[in-house]
């Protein structure tokens, strides 16, 4: 029986030793920083503390960007009529140019130098093309040679110069035993009829403002009008060149300059 007993004692001695401490010691942590009695060690939450602190000082990388939505091209009617119609009209425009410089047609120019009142010769002048289309210029058609050759310039013609009109006459102003006046007339001094080169007219003398009407017939100089009325610098009047012959001209400024002369017109377009 005591034998019995004994091995009893043992094996309890035994089985306490391997079940548990010893009453009165610590409680060994596990592994995972929780005791026996499930709680949590002071080493296991300064590592806790540790890593929570490396994760805030950490920078956060931002998320990347999506793929980007396809965006579709808004067709606008407007537009695109407009873009079709400048195409058109540029179209238009290069067709119109290179037909417009294929075509040519064939005018007088000045080959040789020719001074004022010089007698224009064939040899004075040329044939040149110039392109079809709107100009200012006024030159005269090639087949007009003959009209113009034989008559004098008007003024200094240098090469290379086209000839107009204006540039040839029969002979200069005035011609031998004529002279040229130039008289200012008033509105009411002149027709309101245009006056153009060559139309014959006569220099009447009025009575002074107010007066009677002279009881003969008034001095009247007959002249033929040169230059058409342009303005004058002094009111409304215009000034009016007129050819009178030599033995005139002196009688005709005289009275011309006291302002108390009319022009009046006898007829158009003669000499």
């Amino acid at each position: 029986m005591a034998g019995t007993g004994r091995s009893t004692v043992e094996t309890g001695a035994r089985k306490g030793t391997a079940t548990g401490p010893a009453p009165g010691a610590p409680e060994a942590d596990s592994a995972d920083g929780v005791g026996g009695d499930g709680t949590v060690s002071s080493g296991t939450k300064v590592a806790s503390q540790d890593q929570q602190a490396r994760s805030a000082t950490r920078p956060q990388r931002p998320a990347p960007p999506g793929p980007l939505k396809p965006t579709r091209a808004r067709r606008r009617p407007a537009l695109i009529a407009l873009g079709l119609a400048l195409v058109a009209l540029s179209v238009l425009a290069a067709v119109y140019l290179v037909s417009t410089l294929g075509n040519t047609y064939e005018v007088l120019a000045v080959r040789t130098d020719v001074s004022r009142g010089a007698e224009i010769t064939t040899g004075d002048v040329g044939i040149v093309e110039l392109p079809a289309g709107p100009t200012l210029l006024e030159p005269i058609p090639a087949d007009q040679l003959d009209r113009y050759v034989g008559g004098v310039a008007t003024t200094d013609l240098k090469a290379g110069q086209l000839l107009t009109e204006s540039s040839v006459a029969d002979q200069l102003e005035p011609p031998a035993g004529q002279s040229v006046v130039g008289i200012a007339l008033a509105p009411s001094q002149m027709p309101l009829q245009p006056l153009r080169p060559g139309d014959s007219v006569r220099i009447v003398e009025t009575p002074a403002a107010g007066g009677e009407p002279p009881a003969q017939a008034p001095f009247a100089i007959a002249a033929t009008v040169v230059t058409p009325a342009q303005d004058s610098p002094v009111g409304d009047q215009k000034v009016v060149d007129v050819r009178v012959a030599s033995g005139n001209a002196a009688a005709l400024a005289a009275r011309a300059a006291t302002g108390r002369v009319a022009l009046v017109l006898d007829s158009t377009g003669q000499g």
